[in-house]
């Protein structure tokens, strides 16, 4: 794994083992958590739940099409791949039946060993946030099978009618619950719609890079 700090307007490389030295050195006093791919490995679940619902009403959904489009939010996928199906896709419907499908099978949702041990070095020292374009319910469902639900203080998600990523709105709304400036809170993320929402929101962030 490596990661890449975005920090005014700059950008360099940054090891998982530096990543407590930097952010002591940086002055940051909250941390902000993107869920999928940043905490949790969670994509094989997400993949096969989405396609159990578009199943369901006779349609696939390919592998490929779905993992250029992992950065957007549940009903924006739902959307797009609706339009390539020429609108034959219940979109309500296919979303609540894709929440139902993760949360019954996420106790196969493993962590991001990195970053889960960051969490819990950082658990008593700083207040951290999960900042996430997966549903309240998702979110907690992936955290609480990896044992780390306790150590956030909150959790911004597209449940809290914000707009999704890369839209600023649910790190901007994690940086205001966590009561401290943009500038001295730092964002983990893993995509390219996180980065974008992080650094609108007014934060500095570690983009991680899965090999």
């Amino acid at each position: 794994m490596d990661s890449i700090l975005y920090s005014g307007g700059s950008q360099r490389h940054v090891s998982p083992q530096d990543w407590h030295s930097e952010i002591i050195a940086g002055g940051y006093r909250a941390i902000i958590f993107d869920c999928d791919g940043t905490l949790v490995d969670s994509s094989e679940a997400h993949f096969q739940s989405f396609r159990t619902a578009v199943r369901a009403q006779g349609h696939d959904l390919d592998r490929g099409w779905y993992a250029q489009r992992t950065g957007l939010d549940r009903k924006s996928l739902l959307a797009a791949l609706s339009q390539e199906l020429s609108g034959a896709l219940d979109i309500a419907l296919a979303t609540q039946q894709s929440i139902d499908a993760f949360i019954n099978a996420a106790a196969g949702v493993l962590p991001i060993d990195e970053t889960k041990k960051l969490v819990r070095t950082l658990g008593l020292t700083h207040p951290m946030a999960v900042g996430t374009n997966a549903e309240i319910d998702v979110a907690t469902a992936s955290l609480q099978a990896v044992g780390l639900l306790d150590y956030f203080t909150t959790i911004a998600s597209i449940s809290d009618c914000l707009r999704p990523k890369p839209a600023p709105d649910i790190f901007a709304h994690a940086i205001q619950r966590l009561g401290f400036p943009a500038a001295m809170t730092l964002v983990f993320e893993d995509s390219a719609e996180g980065v974008a929402a992080a650094i609108a929101a007014g934060s500095n962030v570690v983009r991680i890079v899965h090999s």
